[in-house]
């Protein structure tokens, strides 16, 4: 309610004001904070541009370039031809009497699919807050998946394969190496393989 929207006369609703200040004092502390749905839009373009770094838009040959992403102890290098997009973890639906790992489904741009907790799946301390973090899209499986990681960093060239390091210092077998700089590289076949395996023998229950 503004000044020129009162008739002459009418009584002012002080709890009306009351409430658009508040509002507005919400809106700023968000804006300071990094908050708020414009903080978002911004944060969700942004990790989508880091996606798309040199990504292939038709599936073609790996650009030989990684996606930094880091989890409680952990940085994951997804390969960016494996990698669909990336965004802050949607609303989470819990699938009852799911297995630790599986955070629950979540719909990106229409399609439901399976949001894993990369650390779990690597036998790492997880967060347990299903909310919080980032999901990464892989492509090339027999039905879409996420992975949940708590930061991304940045796209980094691939390490020849003679500088990788040995695979003896892989922390799971999703890891096909750790670069010299400590990064695990993902196994996103591996990871295709033993996730469609494991839906096949439960069962068609998810998506």
């Amino acid at each position: 309610m503004t000044p020129a929207s009162l008739r002459k006369g009418e009584p002012i609703d002080w709890n009306d004001v009351r409430r658009r200040l508040a509002e507005r004092q919400r809106a700023l502390q968000q804006a300071f904070a990094g908050e708020g749905p414009w903080a978002d839009a911004l944060l969700e373009r942004r990790t989508e541009e880091l996606a798309r770094l040199d990504s292939p838009v038709d599936g073609g040959a790996g650009t030989g370039r990684l996606l930094v992403a880091s989890g409680t102890r952990l940085r994951y290098g997804i390969p960016l031809d494996r990698l669909s997009r990336v965004l802050p973890v949607p609303q989470v639906a819990p699938v009852p009497g799911a297995r630790p790992e599986l955070l629950g489904l979540i719909a990106v741009f229409g399609r439901v699919m399976r949001l894993f907790d990369a650390d779990a799946l690597c036998g790492e301390p997880a967060e347990a807050d299903r909310g919080f973090g980032y999901a990464a899209v892989l492509r090339g499986g027999m039905r879409p998946v996420a992975l949940r990681f708590l930061a991304l960093e940045d796209a980094v060239p691939t390490p020849p394969a003679a500088e990788g390091g040995g695979t003896d210092a892989r922390p799971c077998p999703f890891i096909g190496v750790v670069t010299p700089a400590r990064i695990a590289v993902l196994d996103v076949p591996a990871l295709f393989t033993s996730l469609d395996m494991n839906e096949t023998s439960e069962g068609p229950a998810e998506p």
